[in-house]
């Protein structure tokens, strides 16, 4: 897809507003990100190597106009990435998603980085995005859990002229993955040969949108083509109960998925639903969730990131086909103490009747034990520092050979800090 003439046009009518342009920059905002990632995922089995590992400092420079005046404003964003490479034996282990990697010799460069624009409009509460976007939706979901966030390229128009109505819609036809700085095709993910093969696509497309009933219930509805390879529908329900002695939660997520016209990564036929309930009481929160597959194969998505359901693991993803999972899970707020600031989580999971059928088995299974430890200083010479670590017991009885998500110990340990001028 060309943007070239729509991104000339907008920037013209961007220089010939700017004469009345205050708030172009009255409303601009520009910030400086630091953050430094530790990963290590130490497998349990040695072969090929023996963890995934990469030590790395990141920044991230987001400058972002207002509009112009007048009655459709204008503005440009733009955004800045380098990544210093921290650990220099790092091609003795496999890539982490943090740096780019060659695939022959396995090294990481020792720097990264790359400039990347967006153009955009603004008509009472509609805008218009045009270059790099980022959205986080449930069908097409921006990973940010490495040091760069994953990008794509394309289009998204969103209106909010609606009082408690959220739409959008969106096309994009090239995805930046997040340890690389080129412009791919999108690609369905095949992790464990789920699908005839990681099939790239021409481009995405979406529509769908958010709508709040009432404060305690919030509605989600979208549709996502990909082109020649899926297309997917989703509905989601989140609910938020004030009992009086404390608040019951909730998250149901339900995915439809097909293959789509040349079907290049094979049959698809997927129904995925999970959901997750919990009780919130004073610094507590104690919850219950349950996931299924339905269908001939695994729930799809984009290759790169992970898939949005309620169970977040960082060592797989539990959605293979036919699995069932069981999870609880335990929250605790520090606020209002000695400790205000930190936040501390830990979670069990575990997932039975997994069919591979590359393996001629429908009996797999995996568990995870995970903890997490979040700290932002909340006050003080170095308030906004956010600390946070990760850590994960993962297992499974499938065959190391071949496969994506194998038995590992994973630490992940994070140091951010966000100046804005």
């Amino acid at each position: 897809m060309q943007y070239t003439r729509l991104f000339v046009g907008i920037v013209a009518a961007l220089g010939f507003s700017l004469s009345q342009a205050s708030s172009f920059v009255d409303d601009a905002q520009v910030s400086l990100t630091a953050k430094n990632y530790y990963f290590d995922r130490d497998y349990t089995n040695n072969t090929p190597y023996p963890a995934a590992r990469d030590w790395a400092q990141g920044f991230v420079l987001k400058a972002q106009s207002g509009y112009s005046d007048g009655p459709v404003g204008f503005g440009i964003d733009l955004m800045g990435t380098a990544g210093i490479n921290l650990m220099n034996n790092a091609e003795q282990y496999a890539g982490s998603g943090l740096f780019p990697v060659d695939s022959k010799t396995n090294e990481r460069p020792n720097t990264y980085g790359e400039l990347r624009w967006t153009a955009k409009a603004k008509l009472n509460k509609t805008t218009l995005h045009v270059g790099t976007l980022t959205p986080m939706f449930p069908v097409i979901f921006s990973t940010p859990a490495r040091l760069f966030q994953q990008s794509f390229r394309g289009i998204h128009l969103q209106s909010n002229d609606i009082e408690n109505l959220h739409l959008n819609a969106l096309y994009v036809d090239r995805v930046n993955q997040r340890d690389s700085t080129n412009d791919e095709h999108i690609r369905v993910g095949n992790p464990n040969g789920r699908f005839s093969s990681s099939a790239e696509s021409s481009g995405l497309h979406m529509l769908g949108g958010e709508y709040k009933i009432t404060p305690q219930y919030t509605a989600q509805l979208y549709h996502a083509t990909l082109h020649d390879i899926y297309q997917q529908n989703y509905a989601g329900l989140k609910t938020n109960h004030d009992l009086g002695w404390g608040r019951l939660l909730s998250d149901v997520r339900l995915f439809v998925s097909q293959d789509e016209g040349e079907a290049n990564a094979g049959h698809i036929d997927n129904q995925h639903l999970s959901g997750i309930w919990g009780i919130s009481k004073n610094n507590h929160t104690l919850s219950a969730g349950y996931m299924q597959s339905f269908g001939d194969t695994a729930l799809p998505i984009l290759a790169g990131g992970e898939p949005p359901v309620f169970l977040d693991c960082i060592s797989a993803d539990f959605t293979n086909k036919d699995e069932k999972v069981f999870s609880v899970r335990y929250d605790y707020d520090f606020k209002e103490t000695a400790l205000n600031g930190l936040k501390f989580m830990t979670r069990y999971s575990k997932g039975v009747d997994i069919d591979l059928p590359q393996f001629n088995r429908d009996d797999f299974e995996q568990d995870a034990l995970d903890f997490d430890l979040n700290y932002r200083i909340p006050t003080g010479k170095f308030e906004g520092v956010n600390i946070r670590t990760r850590y994960t017991r993962y297992r499974n009885d499938m065959p190391n050979i071949g496969m994506v998500f194998r038995s590992d110990d994973e630490t992940r340990v994070n140091v951010d800090y966000t100046w804005k001028f």
